[in-house]
């Protein structure tokens, strides 16, 4: 009854500022976001203090982007945003997600203008989402293509002494593949080969789409950039050439004096004063989210200072990630989770513990994925056991495999003429020294534990994703496959981004289905939570109450076991 009155109050406030802000005639047709950076579906808001002495403002992010647009495409007096793109840095999922934003915009009635202030392929890519694109007349259209580039470190390593010991399961589980080689296998070759094709193919037909062109005049163009702007818009990839203080002429060329053009297209800080509030509904139980972004490792989430070679920078900790699982467990609030994956993978064992607790909050909550530019090796480990996995078409996901890779540096200590004595016991005593070569027999040991770990990854998938493993061996063995790739093969249930799988959680905890509805967003933290049991079926309880009913002698501890 409480919650009731509070909310009608809130609503109540919210209504009399709308009707005052309709009095004072209060209105902005066009909404001016600027788009930059990484673009990450989550960002953190800085603190008070950070905001204030440090400068640091509201990151952009796609969930963020994700409300500004509901709200735009909720007021009745704006026409439409226009997005002022500069270094968009986001990867082809992410890309795929504000594309889809956009369309969403477009298709409750509002227009979409793209300014391109740097017009790579992936801010082009992303203005051909809009009803418009204009440039800056000095700006060169840098649509140049997709490549890939890999440097090969074995020659170098050698030169200081240093070689490595690299076990995978097969060929096309190729991370390990630059220590240990002078150049690219052809598994690797043609794996790369085919992403590439499926993402140029990609981004040539969604610009062909988009500005109504045959498909080999995008083509042309590409080959023939950069472009200078005029020459770009002779082409038919841009609409217009105009400096930004002409944006408002071009978009009503009736608005020509100086308070009518600053009404007209206002930042989104100061648009914020006119917009339509939205009033507050009532949500008894919501969809709480779980992120894992960056290389899967042990303990709790870091940013490193520096990217290491097969660490990265930013590192999903499982400790954190679990604790962030058990958390939304718990919550009565969370009546399904989302797990958003953004990660290449990592420790397999710090994988196998967070695929061991979604697949334990899957028996209670219902679990939907959704995948973001790379949810590959580790990062599908810990999706396999999810109700229902969503992805982008370019997500890169699968590489159903693992590697093992072993420095030695056996050549560097002789040049700097240091002598190892070995003393051992044990026959695979040195399996993970680095200071002496493996013997055959600690090879074939960790030969052995790699495809050990890969036959229990496999059987993750066979028994999550429900398929057989005649199905799956074809498109294991570190295969990588884009997003929609995915889906044909049964990797992949549905093709979307976060709010499809919102909405897929939601129907399978029997939920309104409601795309503004508010997240719970589950951070970790420090907090300790202890693991509940699995929900025993029928079959356990029968099974249980039989065992206690029966004589016997327990060596048992009076306590959980402490870790």
């Amino acid at each position: 009854m409480f919650s009731t009155i509070l909310l009608f109050l809130a609503n109540l406030v919210r209504r009399v500022r709308n009707g005052w802000r309709t009095l004072l005639r209060r209105r902005v047709a066009w909404v001016r976001i600027e788009l930059d950076g990484a673009l990450p579906e989550f960002a953190a808001t800085p603190r008070w203090w950070q905001r204030r002495f440090l400068g640091m403002r509201q990151p952009t992010s796609l969930q963020r982007l994700r409300r500004q647009l509901q709200r735009i495409a909720a007021d009745p007096n704006t026409r439409g945003v226009v997005l002022k793109i500069n270094g968009l840095a986001g990867g082809w999922a992410t890309l795929q997600s504000l594309r889809d934003e956009l369309g969403r915009l477009r298709a409750s009635g509002k227009r979409v203008v793209a300014y391109l202030i740097s017009a790579d392929m992936a801010g082009y890519y992303a203005a051909c989402a809009a009803d418009q694109i204009i440039v800056a007349p000095p700006v060169m259209l840098n649509t140049l293509g997709v490549r890939s580039e890999v440097q090969f470190l074995k020659d170098a390593l050698a030169k200081f002494g240093i070689s490595a010991e690299y076990t995978a399961v097969s060929a096309y589980k190729s991370a390990g593949e630059p220590f240990v080689r002078n150049d690219i296998s052809d598994e690797n070759r043609a794996q790369l080969e085919r992403l590439l094709d499926g993402r140029f193919n990609a981004f040539v037909a969604t610009v062909a789409a988009a500005r109504s062109l045959p498909e080999a005049e995008v083509r042309a163009a590409i080959d023939a950039a950069p472009l200078p702007a005029h020459e770009a818009q002779a082409r038919g990839l841009v609409d217009a050439v105009l400096y930004e203080d002409e944006l408002a002429a071009f978009l009503d060329p009736e608005a020509t004096d100086a308070k009518q053009q600053h009404t007209l297209l206002q930042d989104w800080d100061a648009a914020t004063r006119a917009l339509r509030l939205p009033l507050i509904r009532r949500h008894r139980q919501m969809i709480a989210v779980v992120s894992i972004e960056g290389t899967i490792a042990a303990g709790h989430s870091r940013n490193l200072p520096l990217p290491i070679p097969l660490l990265g920078g930013s590192q999903a900790g499982a400790e954190s990630i679990i604790q962030a699982l058990r958390q939304a467990e718990q919550t009565r609030r969370a009546a399904g989770v989302v797990l958003y994956v953004n990660s290449p993978g990592g420790d397999v064992l710090a994988s196998d513990v967070i695929w061991r607790e979604v697949q334990r909050l899957g028996q209670k909550k219902p679990v939907v994925v959704a995948m973001g530019d790379v949810a590959a090796s580790g990062g599908y480990y810990v999706a396999a056991p999810a109700s229902a996995i969503v992805a982008q078409p370019g997500t890169l996901t699968g590489s159903i495999g693992v590697f093992s890779l072993r420095p030695v540096v056996a050549g560097l200590l002789e040049r700097a003429e240091i002598n190892t004595v070995v003393l051992s016991r044990g026959a695979h005593s040195g399996l993970l020294s680095i200071s002496q070569p493996p013997t055959d027999a600690e090879r074939a040991a960790q030969h052995a534990v790699v495809f050990h770990y890969y036959a229990e990854f496999k059987q993750r998938v066979v028994a999550g994703r429900n398929i057989s493993n005649e199905q799956l061996e074809p498109i294991a063995g570190g295969r990588v496959w884009l997003g929609n790739e995915a889906a044909e093969r049964g990797l992949v249930d549905t093709l979307g981004g976060l709010p499809e799988a919102v909405l897929r959680a939601q129907q399978l905890a029997q939920l309104a289905p409601d795309a503004t509805a508010p997240l719970l967003l589950m951070r970790g933290g420090r907090t300790t939570l202890p693991p509940q049991p699995f929900p025993p079926g029928p079959n356990e309880l029968a099974a249980a109450l039989h065992d206690v009913l029966q004589p016997r002698v327990l060596a048992l501890l009076p306590f959980a076991e402490l870790v």
